[in-house]
């Protein structure tokens, strides 16, 4: 899907607006990115009220991208991505994921209200314990029923157990290892998921994700 996006708006020409929201471009992109292509590719397949209510996204390295181990934040209204990406498709990931965290300030009722998402995330959350336990792993100091992001979690699931394990324990209960981390970043990244390509996984994974995302897809704009 995602080659498909960019041979479609290869020949367009630089935009500095997606949606109507301003992009600022303060730390340069590498000379082989075609920002314009992916400024293109949100516009043509997101929904446009997606973009309500965003003030900006701005490409710019900040210190806690290192601190933290993370590419973008969604704060004050704004993304803010960082500039060392290995391709255009990364960006484009990237953008979507943080699109989901701005979907969840404005349409939270819709997403959360009837604890739907939130079950079947707990659900797999337990399932994950079980694994990890038939593993080996001491999970009794972790509140796996915990649906905020916790460091200490996250520690665990990333450097005691480690990514590969980690990621061979979750396949076809996670879209993909991260998902298990909050409640947020299991719609994030089924959202992302569901924009690049893996409709059909995410759907057979976690079909209560894959619906309330496919409501949030067919709102008109309100």
């Amino acid at each position: 899907m995602r080659d498909y996006i960019f041979e479609k708006v290869k020949n367009t020409s630089k935009k500095f607006k997606v949606g109507g929201v301003p992009v600022k471009e303060i730390d340069e992109l590498p000379e082989n990115f075609n920002l314009d292509s992916v400024l293109n590719a949100l516009e043509k397949y997101l929904p446009s009220y997606y973009f309500d209510g965003l003030e900006s996204i701005t490409i710019k390295h900040l210190d806690e991208f290192d601190e933290r181990d993370v590419v973008a934040v969604y704060r004050d209204s704004e993304f803010i991505i960082t500039n060392k990406q290995e391709n255009t498709k990364d960006l484009l990931d990237d953008l979507i994921h943080e699109f989901a965290h701005h979907l969840e300030t404005k349409q939270y009722d819709l997403i959360y209200a009837d604890e739907k998402i939130k079950k079947e995330f707990l659900k797999k959350r337990a399932e994950l314990e079980f694994e990890l336990r038939s593993e080996g792993y001491w999970t009794q100091e972790y509140q796996f029923s915990n649906i905020e992001y916790d460091k200490d979690f996250d520690n665990f699931l990333y450097k005691r157990v480690g990514r590969n394990m980690l990621k061979l324990i979750t396949s076809g209960m996670f879209i993909r290892p991260y998902a298990a981390v909050s409640l947020r970043e299991y719609f994030a990244t089924g959202f992302e998921a569901y924009y690049l390509g893996k409709k059909e996984k995410l759907d057979q994974i976690s079909p209560v994700l894959y619906n309330r995302v496919n409501e949030l897809n067919n709102l008109t704009r309100k």
